[in-house]
């Protein structure tokens, strides 16, 4: 072993290694030397050695594919055989994705410039990340609180475009379900996946399901250009093919909602048609905004819903078509285990109720994003709003069910609302449309990001300009340089009314007790007003699924929140709130062991440094409790309705109504999914062969195969767990 990943990798410019040394240690690779640089050169720059190591050429189905040799802790040097099976084994994972790119990737060495920009990370990251551009952007941590949702089409599917997305600064990457086949999301979601787990960046995933109540134009061989007071007919005829300027709609039963006189809008208004006649079959229209059309276009009628369900006729949707059947895209996004499922055209808790329903059923962790862009969304805005994980505000939509100049108003409004109510906010479309073609926004579209930044929402997000726009990683960078300029001026205005108004409510009572919730309410202002007033580096979180995060983060404080989860799932998901960075580590039985673990983590990351003070907000464990059974078996009857098992997942609910809590690490695995619980396996015993221990597994209490708890294993439970104390920390690292 010569070479470690913790060398710096600039210092391999500067330093050489004996051709003797490589023929010795790498034999396989030693031969691309000797083609480069001759058999007589006893010497070689090591940053080519670097470089060209790295990569491997082979052909595979006539396609010339480039192949990392991947690594680990350390670069392992392995023999020409060794070399040959790992390639061999690598093959058949990787040869869709590379048959589906048919693209060449060029050999190259990496430049001292990339070299230098990957120091910031890890270093059994870096030679992942190596595959990312000399021009890339790396955003440090903890850089920018406004999240930036950002759409992938076209423009960024590939992986290395992907990977440059989330290096420089995507937070939630959105797939929209009307555009494209399950086999194309199915391929990018798969890319994703395997750039959080191989580099250092995190990302969740958003699966924009269309709607359960929109309508879309058909399919066009070539995009047809309306030109004013032309005719153009709507059909739902359903035929192989239709005439010039005729195009099918994807509900049948849009001729019964449509009247003579309605207004219609496609492509969120840019097209405007004015219905003239109305068939059993076709909508005759007379264009009054002209404009070309786009396949699969949104169409809208002014100021009325369509209140649809999913289409009747199985052969008007292709099974394989993603973004026709709306029941199909939620069963894919459960399926792929994507973190966020945006529903469109929200008017009523029952849609976002019976979509968590079924999540439920499906035992899936999948947040619901409820969209709102209609009058019905707006008149039923506030119990959309708390039935949901979180709410977009979706303009381009809203902007044709009402009037244009309401749409600012409603904005700010659906913001407040949805900070009010402790949910993550998006505001959507039109942010940087211009730059769908052009390299430079305009100075309406900075002010407009400007104003959303101000309004404190918790993400900003992009359309077309990622999904299909010609600069793409441009429109990210300019969003985020926005953002991080108007967040440092609202920094200097350290007073947030908001806040202050969490800590000036007084505290209710239940029963003579203070709610949970509220409990936790109080300590997350606190710890905010204490991290602003000390101007510490960062408030560092503990939770187990985000509960405790997504508060500190809905108080806005002026320092990133770094918060520690032990599942991935969960980690994911904090990436939408504002202000909030997720880690995912092990949590030990000892919570200062914990603690220190993350502090560790933020150094290593560079987000850390000694002498920094932190706020802290951890759970300490206290003495054993001396509870009575009659309490207990109380708990245990209120929880369990009566039923002889308590479910796994209420088991921590009536520890805490007791005062009571066992440790992190067994709190963790009741919390985790199979899935989750496979990848945690996996992360401790690294761990343990990292620092030379056993890994145990944990004891029968956290027996996560157990279908329930009986009253005499929860008393067990209660025996074993001790006295809980939430504490807010200041630290100095």
């Amino acid at each position: 072993m010569f070479l470690s990943s913790s060398t710096p990798i600039h210092s391999l410019y500067s330093c050489q290694l004996s051709c003797k040394a490589v023929e010795r240690n790498c034999i396989s690779s030693y031969v691309l030397f000797v083609k480069r640089y001759g058999c007589n050169k006893l010497w070689m720059p090591m940053s080519s050695f670097y470089g060209q190591r790295k990569l491997t050429s082979k052909r595979s189905n006539d396609l010339l594919c480039t192949k990392e040799i991947k690594s680990s802790t350390q670069m392992h040097i392995k023999s020409g055989a060794e070399e040959e099976e790992q390639i061999a084994a690598e093959d058949q994972a990787e040869a869709k994705q590379y048959e589906e790119l048919k693209e060449t990737p060029v050999d190259k060495t990496i430049s001292p410039e990339l070299a230098k920009k990957l120091e910031s990370l890890p270093s059994r990251f870096r030679n992942y990340c190596s595959r990312l551009p000399e021009d890339v952007n790396l955003i440090p941590l903890g850089t920018r609180a406004t999240k930036i949702v950002c759409t992938v089409g076209p423009s960024t599917c590939r992986p290395n475009q992907l990977m440059r997305l989330i290096a420089e600064g995507a937070d939630v990457l959105r797939l929209n379900m009307s555009h494209g086949d399950f086999a194309w999301h199915q391929s990018v979601i798969e890319n994703i996946r395997e750039i959080v787990t191989n580099s250092p960046f995190v990302v969740s995933v958003m699966v924009d399901i269309g709607s359960l109540d929109s309508v879309r134009i058909g399919e066009f061989a070539v995009e047809p250009k309306l030109e004013k007071n032309q005719r153009f007919v709507l059909t739902i005829r359903h035929e192989a093919s239709y005439p010039s300027f005729t195009s099918e709609v994807s509900y049948d039963g849009f001729v019964n909602v449509v009247k003579v006189g309605d207004l219609i809008q496609i492509e969120n208004g840019t097209v405007q048609l004015l219905v003239e006649e109305v068939t059993q079959t076709d909508v005759i229209c007379k264009v009054i905004e002209s404009g070309t059309l786009k396949s699969r276009s949104p169409i809208s009628i002014r100021g009325k819903s369509y209140a649809l369900h999913s289409p009747s006729d199985p052969e008007a949707c292709p099974p394989y078509m993603a973004g026709c059947d709306p029941d199909a895209d939620i069963e894919f996004a459960i399926r792929q285990r994507v973190e966020y499922i945006a529903l469109s055209f929200v008017e009523s808790a029952e849609q976002v109720n019976r979509l968590k329903s079924l999540i439920k059923e499906r035992n899936a962790n999948i947040g619901v994003v409820a969209k709102i862009e209609s009058k019905g969304g707006l008149e039923h805005l506030e119990e959309i709003v708390q039935s949901s994980d979180a709410v977009m505000v979706a303009r381009g939509d809203l902007g044709t069910a009402i009037p244009y100049e309401m749409v600012p108003v409603w904005q700010q409004r659906i913001v407040s609302l949805c900070r009010h109510y402790k949910k993550p906010c998006i505001v959507s479309t039109h942010f940087l449309e211009s730059m769908v073609q052009y390299p430079t926004p305009t100075r309406a579209e900075v002010t407009d990001i400007t104003e959303a930044v101000k309004q404190k929402t918790d993400a900003l997000m992009l359309t077309t300009e990622t999904a299909s726009g010609k600069h793409p990683f441009k429109a990210l960078q300019i969003m985020h340089s926005v953002a991080v300029r108007m967040e440092q001026k609202l920094k200097q205005d350290s007073y947030d009314s908001f806040l202050h108004s969490l800590t000036a409510n007084q505290v209710s009572r239940v029963n003579g007790m203070v709610p949970i919730a509220t409990i936790a309410e109080n300590i997350s202002s606190s710890a905010t007003i204490l991290a602003n007033q000390r101007n510490a580096k960062a408030i560092l979180v503990f939770t187990q699924k985000g509960f405790m995060a997504s508060l500190v983060s809905n108080c806005r404080p002026n320092v990133p929140i770094y918060a520690f989860t032990p599942t991935p799932t969960s980690r994911n998901r904090l990436s939408l709130l504002y202000g909030v960075r997720g880690f995912r580590i092990v949590f030990s039985d000892d919570p200062e062991v914990t603690v220190q673990r993350a502090i560790q983590t933020l150094f290593l990351r560079g987000c850390l440094q000694s002498g920094d003070w932190v706020v802290v907000v951890a759970d300490i464990l206290g003495s054993a409790p001396v509870i009575d059974e009659e309490q207990i078996e109380s708990v245990f009857r209120s929880l369990g309705d009566s039923q002889e098992q308590l479910p796994v997942s209420y088991v921590r609910r009536g520890l805490r109504q007791l005062g009571l809590k066992i440790s992190d690490a067994i709190e963790a695995e009741w919390s985790m999914r199979d899935v989750d619980l496979e990848d945690s396996s996996r992360e401790k015993i690294a761990i343990a062969e990292e620092e030379n221990t056993v890994f145990r597994k944990d004891s029968e209490l956290a027996n996560h195969s157990l279908e329930g708890f009986t009253l005499e294993r929860f008393k067990t439970i209660v025996a074993n767990s001790s006295e809980i104390i939430h504490s807010i920390q200041l630290r100095i690292v």
